[in-house]
Formats: structure tokens, C-alpha cells, sequence
């Protein structure tokens, strides 16, 4: 068994600043900041470290993400380890099928749940706690349906639980727990600098952004709300997805190339233009990705079969990836490309499916540069929050290829 007080004497020591978290007993927690500060680490110990010490209540912690093929790779995965760590895994029954973790002591159990469906939650019963991964990911109607869920009288504090980093200042989150608190709500910022294990490199590359790229520091690096200022895009409507809706249309994928310091943007988008609408139905956005890693993703999809047009300015790995069976081709690119691409998306109305977080911090955060001496917005964008952009102009390529009198790129 885990020492728990030499557990809380470790939160004292290396992250104080999430020692409010332990103690209060609020049935709203957010706890929100910059990228890099273990929010999330955090909040998967403190749901372990209740359930070993209020053994007493045979626990039903909910770990809610919205979509619910991201669980393995995200929360189930960081619950898993964090029992490893502390020495706990044979005292767990782990059923990844059922997507529970059970605590072969009194019973007490982890479950984890997509939002896919809101119906789903109608099955659970005797919740008596939450916690939502990425919460920015979800409707506020979806939060409603969750905050029902936690009822009963169990002996023991309810709590729901949201972990974010902060993508617009338009959001709901914002407006419900920040702007106009309902009543209950505790809030607690934390960033990078919070962290004791941050490596150094890390925080130079954060330091830097605060020269090179201020917008992008104030977002990921101070967890500050971004702001609508200069935005380029407002046509983005982001839900889920209905299958029915892809129905006979024209699907295209692109690809843009990134790795130590900048992910691999991948999307999958279908476009309806009798009635001006793009559908961005699928991809992936992850830094540290080798040509072999990205081909893997692309199949595990299922979507290597289909042409990726791919950001041409690096044909090796192109061509690499096109060895492991990946249908892929160079981006036209050419003069005005990127505002050509713009105007194209611009034009029509956007549908981003629910579980892509990372491409909507991109439409939340992707700007006109600003002219430094007139202090007005120019018709450059800014070079950053647009590796997923990218892509998806790439992606659509041949559509607004051939609006400025290139060749229609059709296979």
C-alpha cells in the first residue's frame, strides 16, 4: 500500500501550488492554465489518492472524455501508470473492454466514458465524483447531463472536476465559471512554472515564445484566454459529427510535417459545396512523430488508401511514406497559396468534429499579423497556430487551386 502521508508531504514539497486542490471541497473544481504545468497528472492522483483514503466509500470515480476513442491514449493510460508508480497494480482489475478499474479492496472503481453518445450516461449510477480531461472539448449541454449525474448521498465530498488549458474567450466555460460564477465553483491557475518536472529545455523554448511569438505565450505559456482580436477565421462551428452527413461527398486529406518543436498536423475532410460547407471529420496533431509513426497513424485510420496531399517541401519523407503504402503527393503551394487557401475556407461554413481540441486551438488563435507602426492588422497571417491550417490547405488544395488559375489537382 502507498504511504499517503508521504504522498501529501511529496504534493507539499514539489507542487504547492496544487495543494488547494487537496483541500477544497467545492462540487465545481477547475483547474485551468498554460500547457506543461500537470494539471492533469495531478488531478488522476488526487482521485487515487481519495479513493485509498476514504476507503470507507466504495468510490465511483467517472473520467469523462468527449469522444471516446481518445480515452486509451489519454486518461486511461495516465490512471494505468500512475497505479504502476505506486506500486498498486495487482490491488486493480483492470477491464479496458468495460473501461474500468476496479479496486480489488471494497470495490471502488475508475470508469471512463466517451460523450459520443450523452445517452451513455443514463446506465451509470452512483457516480460520486467527476472528472473531465480537456474539458474545452465539451458542450455546455453536455456538462449539464454530467452535472445531473452527481446526486445521492454517499458520506463523502461530490465533486466534478474540469482540467483545461484556455482556448477562447468566447467559450462557455469561461462565461459560466468565470465571468458570472454559478454558485460552488473553486478556480485554480497554475502554468509550467508550477511544475518541478519541467526540464530546462522545455522552459527555454516557453522563455522564447515570450519574444517570438507573444500571442502564443500568453495562450500556452500563462494559460491566459485567447482573444478574438484579428482573428481569421469565424465560420467554425465545432460538434460532433453525424456519419450521415459525409454521405456522397467529396473526400480529401492533407498533411503537414512537424517534430521536436512542432506536431504533425493529418486531417480527414470531406467538402459539400452545393451548400458551401466542410466537414473535418478525423486526424491527428502530435509532436515527435517519424515518417514511419505518421504512416502507422494514417493506416490505423484506415485512411491510406486515400490520396494525402502533403506539404511538398519535404520530399524525402514524403517519398518514405509513400513506401509504407500511404497514397500521398506534394502540395501545389505557389504564389498567394496561403491567402488563397484562406479565402477558399473563409467562404464556407466550417463543421469541426468534437474530439479534434487541437485543430479548434487553432481557428480560435490563427491571426492577421499586426503592423507594428500603424498597430493595424495586415493581410499576412501570423506564422504560428497553423500547422493543422496547414493542412486542411493542403487538403482542399485543388479546390482553390483552380480559383487562381492552377492546375486541378484531382486523383
Amino acid at each position: 500500500m502507498v504511504d499517503l502521508q508521504k504522498f501529501q508531504k511529496h504534493v507539499k514539497s514539489k507542487s504547492p501550488a496544487f495543494i488547494p486542490v487537496f483541500k477544497n471541497k467545492s462540487r465545481y473544481q477547475i483547474v485551468w492554465g498554460g500547457a506543461g504545468s500537470g494539471k492533469s497528472h495531478i488531478i488522476a492522483r488526487k482521485l487515487l489518492y481519495r479513493m485509498l483514503n476514504e476507503s470507507h466509500v466504495k468510490h465511483n470515480f467517472l473520467i469523462i472524455r468527449k469522444v471516446d476513442r481518445t480515452i486509451k491514449k489519454s486518461v486511461w493510460t495516465l490512471m494505468k501508470n500512475i497505479i504502476s508508480i505506486w506500486g498498486l497494480t495487482s490491488q486493480f482489475h483492470m477491464n479496458q473492454t468495460d473501461r474500468t478499474m476496479i479496486w480489488k479492496e471494497n470495490g471502488a472503481q475508475f470508469m471512463f466514458s466517451g460523450l459520443d453518445d450523452v445517452e451513455k450516461l443514463k446506465s451509470i449510477e452512483g457516480v460520486t465524483s467527476i472528472w473531465v480531461e480537456e474539458a474545452t472539448e465539451l458542450l455546455q449541454e453536455d456538462f449539464e447531463q454530467l452535472d445531473l449525474r452527481l446526486r445521492g448521498e454517499f458520506g463523502c465530498v461530490k465533486q466534478i472536476i474540469l482540467t483545461l488549458n484556455p482556448i477562447s474567450e468566447q467559450h462557455w466555460i469561461k462565461r459560466i465559471f468565470f465571468d458570472d460564477p454559478i454558485q460552488g465553483v473553486f478556480t485554480l491557475k497554475t502554468t509550467y512554472l508550477d511544475n518541478a518536472f519541467i526540464d530546462d529545455e522545455y522552459k527555454m523554448v516557453m522563455d522564447n515564445k515570450k519574444k517570438s511569438n507573444p500571442r502564443y505565450y500568453n495562450i500556452y505559456a500563462l494559460g491566459n484566454w485567447g482573444t478574438a482580436e484579428g482573428l481569421i477565421f469565424n465560420n467554425v462551428e465545432q460538434r460532433l459529427i453525424r456519419q450521415d452527413e459525409l454521405t456522397g461527398l467529396d473526400s480529401v486529406q492533407g498533411l503537414d510535417f512537424g517534430y521536436t518543436n512542432d506536431p504533425s498536423a493529418f486531417n480527414q475532410t470531406f467538402i459539400d459545396v452545393k451548400n458551401k460547407k466542410i466537414f473535418i471529420n478525423d486526424g491527428f496533431y502530435e509532436k515527435g512523430l517519424s515518417n514511419n509513426a505518421i504512416s502507422s497513424k494514417i493506416k490505423d485510420l484506415e485512411l491510406h488508401r486515400h490520396m494525402t496531399t502533403a506539404d511538398s517541401s519535404e520530399p524525402k519523407s514524403i517519398d518514405a511514406i509513400k513506401a509504407k503504402g500511404v497514397r500521398i503527393q506534394g502540395a501545389q503551394k505557389g504564389k498567394d497559396s496561403i491567402n488563397s487557401g484562406i479565402d477558399f475556407l473563409s467562404d464556407y461554413e466550417i463543421i469541426l468534429n468534437a474530439h479534434l481540441v487541437e485543430f479548434m486551438t487553432e481557428f480560435n488563435n490563427y491571426s492577421w499579423a499586426i503592423d507594428k507602426k500603424t498597430n493595424k492588422t495586415t493581410n499576412k497571417p501570423v506564422d504560428d497556430f497553423n500547422h493543422f491550417i496547414d493542412s486542411l490547405r493542403y487538403a482542399t488544395e485543388k479546390y482553390h487551386a483552380k480559383r487562381r488559375g492552377g492546375r486541378l489537382n484531382i486523383d
